[in-house]
């Protein structure tokens, strides 16, 4: 019975796990993910400026075993077209690019600190941002109904292995 129980805690806050880890996978995905990315691109493709950038620093989103395409997050230095020196951080991760390299980013004329590479902006670029949106949007409501379904299945089954057997029960007069 003891080992009962544990595996009972154990399936119980595997499952409400499942479930605040898709919530969260949820609120995440439709709170920043979506926004970010649409928001970005829609305004760099609407109103970006394209200028000569220096790519100041770069580092890697992850050690070399967990980032074979090389991802980095990367700082750039520009000029607007009003003459102003800008340094900020690219919009996108990027393989393509190294400090000291020059490159061409679309800047935000509205909001100099939004900046991406212009081929981050390009249709596949996007598409592929895009379905990974999605996809993380649609792993986080897996994930919480699997989570909810685990959760209210294992409480069904202890209910019904708790109750009493009436036919084993005596008659009473």
């Amino acid at each position: 019975m003891e080992n009962t129980q544990g595996h009972g805690r154990t399936v119980r806050n595997g499952s409400i796990a499942m479930i605040a880890l898709g919530v969260l996978l949820f609120v995440l995905s439709l709170v920043y993910l979506i926004p970010h990315d649409m928001g970005v691109t829609s305004a760099l493709r609407s109103r970006g400026v394209h200028t000569p950038a220096v790519v100041t620093e770069c580092a890697e989103v992850s050690g070399p075993r967990d980032n074979p395409a090389g991802n980095a997050d990367c700082r750039v230095r520009f000029t607007t077209s009003g003459g102003t020196t800008v340094e900020t951080r690219l919009a996108y991760v990027t393989d393509t690019v190294k400090a000291r390299d020059t490159v061409t980013v679309v800047y935000d004329p509205q909001h100099t600190d939004v900046a991406a590479l212009a081929s981050s902006i390009g249709f596949w670029n996007s598409l592929g941002r895009n379905v990974l949106d999605v996809v993380a949007l649609v792993a986080s409501v897996v994930m919480t109904l699997l989570g909810l379904a685990v959760h209210l299945g294992y409480r069904r089954l202890t209910r019904v292995r708790r109750r009493p057997n009436r036919r084993s029960e005596p008659a009473t007069s």
